[in-house]
């Protein structure tokens, strides 16, 4: 099913881009607005960049959409935070896999 989503984004400047060639490699069409720069949780002080707050509007395929975050968030989660709209909250896990 095609659809358009939000995604809030909250994270290093540099992975915002990664995030949305993630997006795109995956054939959803993004548009995004930086909303200013974050101060949080995921701001990044060893040179990863700027931290920034900024709200990315998506349309494609829904499993497309949420396979590229889920990868991104795998890879990135202790560097940004990513949700999307209207999304089931998911349950931290401080970067470490339960077996």
């Amino acid at each position: 099913m095609i659809d358009s989503r939000r995604i809030a984004y909250q994270g290093s400047g540099p992975l915002l881009g990664t995030l949305v060639q993630a997006l795109e490699d995956a054939g959803v069409a993004v548009t995004a607005r930086r909303n200013g720069p974050y101060v949080g949780r995921h701001r990044e002080d060893r040179g990863m960049g700027d931290a920034v707050d900024a709200t990315l509007v998506v349309t494609g395929a829904t499993a497309s959409i949420e396979t590229a975050v889920s990868i991104f968030r795998q890879q990135f989660s202790k560097h940004a935070r990513v949700t999307i709209e209207d999304e089931e909250p998911r349950p931290h896990t401080h970067g470490r896999h339960r077996a």
